[in-house]
């Protein structure tokens, strides 16, 4: 009888233990604003790994809150290396041919490339858990690569210059001849985002707008900075490019007016994910899962541009109010492999542009 009730206690003091431990490693999980972002294990293998080494498109200081955000709510360190598509593209596939690639995660703006390196085994299919809540367009259907920001694609008039009854409403205003030569923009080929815009002029706005943009002489930038710099200068009245570009300039009193087109808006950012050979993969994991998250998406929103989860707030900047998410259009991966390279080059013809 007491070997009956001894195994019955150990049997039952077991199983508390196990309870306990259980309700120990749920208690340990990386909670935010109610959502899981990493799991028990994963976060502890996480936090032991310390933090993560990432190359990144974007400037630490359009991503200073989400940066801020992260190391706060997790703990985990990260050094931030901002290098643009186009280099980042090259020195990846070089690093990562020579078995030298250091980061542990990367993105780029460009789908096509994106596309290459998943062909080349560069990055790894990691869903966050956020995953089956984000659009179709922002993530591939197999977990390689998702969205991470989405800066917002307007129009700014420089007020020194242009009188407030002559400002733009909508993007076809921007057509009138009466803005010949006073207009400043990147090329299509300058990244996704200019390709996001200009498509979406074409196929929201009016077939003809390149045509009619064409028309007015625009001033054409290889990057967003010099067309920004010409705009609060003066050398151009209205410009089109990211919305966060403007608001830092208006924070500095730069006498700028962003403008939001009745039209809507195009919004095309940054998409990557955690790399093959990440030293760090636990924590690239984690930082994955925190911006695709409803708070690293609220982050995100804090620099002036749109995060990847649904229940994200709007981006909140300087001399704007931003409709919301599910009010701004972006490219599909499937029409981005259908336009690339056939509607960079009808630009190129229709702007005179080699």
């Amino acid at each position: 009888m007491l070997r009956i009730w001894k195994a019955a206690f150990y049997a039952v003091t077991t199983v508390a233990v196990a309870l306990s431990s259980a309700n120990s490693a749920r208690s340990q999980a990386l909670v935010l604003d109610g959502e899981e972002v990493a799991s028990a294990a994963l976060y502890a293998a996480a936090k032991k790994e310390g933090g993560l080494y990432v190359y990144a498109t974007y400037t630490s200081e359009s991503m200073s809150d989400a940066l801020e955000g992260f190391k706060k709510d997790t703990g985990l360190k990260i050094e931030y290396v901002r290098v643009p598509t186009s280099k980042l593209y090259d020195r990846a596939v070089a690093e990562f041919t020579a078995g030298k690639l250091v980061a542990d995660y990367m993105d780029l703006t460009d789908l096509s490339l994106i596309e290459d390196w998943k062909k080349r085994g560069i990055l790894i299919a990691h869903k966050p858990p956020s995953f089956d809540k984000i659009a179709p367009e922002l993530k591939d259907k197999d977990g390689y690569w998702v969205y991470i920001v989405r800066p917002v694609q307007t129009i700014a008039v420089n007020t020194e210059f242009v009188k407030e009854a002559d400002y733009p409403k909508s993007w076809a205003d921007t057509f009138d001849p009466k803005w010949k030569g006073k207009i400043g923009m990147q090329s299509i080929d300058a990244g996704g985002s200019a390709l996001t815009l200009f498509a979406f002029l074409r196929e929201k706005v009016d077939p003809q707008s390149w045509e009619k943009i064409a028309a007015n002489d625009p001033r054409t930038y290889a990057t967003m900075a010099p067309a920004v710099n010409d705009l609060v200068r003066g050398r151009v009245a209205m410009a089109y490019g990211g919305a966060a570009s403007f608001s830092g300039q208006i924070e500095n009193n730069a006498p700028l007016k962003i403008i939001i087109p009745t039209e809507g808006i195009a919004a095309f950012g940054a998409f990557g994910n955690v790399t093959s050979v990440a030293k760090n993969p636990n924590a690239a994991k984690v930082w994955v899962n925190y911006l695709t998250s409803k708070r690293g998406g609220s982050m995100i929103s804090k620099s002036g541009s749109y995060g990847t989860h649904p229940d994200s707030a709007a981006p909140v900047a300087a001399g704007y109010t931003a409709p919301p998410p599910s009010q701004v259009w972006s490219v599909s991966p499937e029409k981005w492999d259908a336009i690339h390279d056939t509607w960079i080059e009808e630009w190129k013809t229709i702007f005179n542009r080699k």
